[in-house]
């Protein structure tokens, strides 16, 4: 099923629910897809310009969060991956990627962590997406349908002009 509002497009299985932030508009938002077994995909858009004051390139944001963690004391070990986004172009430059990564605290056991996001710019309306999954198992039956899910993501942003 095509989720369409706001310029944004998402492929989402129709069983899945669709929450939008009450007060959310055009220029600022967000929304959360989520099934019935509590995953969730969640979806913020806003000023490009206010954005991209701190992150001038989509790979800033993602370098910034990688570097954040790579920080953490507590870090046992980190992995990342890098993944195309068919969407992107020269009007619309996007990252998308996966984060893996592990904790430890001292006297618990590893806790592991992953984050499946796409940051995308939109030049033609001045937007910034941010879409991403996270979940705390080695191993999420889910990834792959939050992979389809966020590759699925278009910025209709041509049709909101007419």
């Amino acid at each position: 099923m095509k989720l369409r509002i706001y310029g944004i497009e998402l492929d989402v299985p129709k069983e899945y629910f669709v929450s939008i932030t009450k007060g959310s508009l055009y220029f600022k938002g967000d929304l959360e897809v989520s099934d019935h077994f509590k995953h969730v995909i969640r979806v913020f858009w806003d000023d490009l310009d206010d954005f991209r004051k701190i992150y001038p390139a989509p790979e800033d944001f993602f370098q910034e969060k990688v570097s954040a963690i790579r920080n953490d004391r507590d870090l046992v070990g980190i992995n990342t991956e890098i993944f195309s986004w068919e969407g992107s172009d020269a009007n619309h430059p996007a990252h998308f990627h996966k984060i893996s990564y592990s904790t430890k605290k001292r006297f618990t056991k590893e806790l592991h962590h992953c984050i499946v996001g796409l940051v995308a710019f939109c030049e033609v309306c001045s937007r910034r997406y941010l879409l991403f999954n996270e979940y705390y198992e080695n191993k999420n039956e889910f990834e792959e349908t939050a992979l389809k899910i966020l590759s699925s993501f278009r910025c209709r942003c041509d049709e909101d002009q007419e």
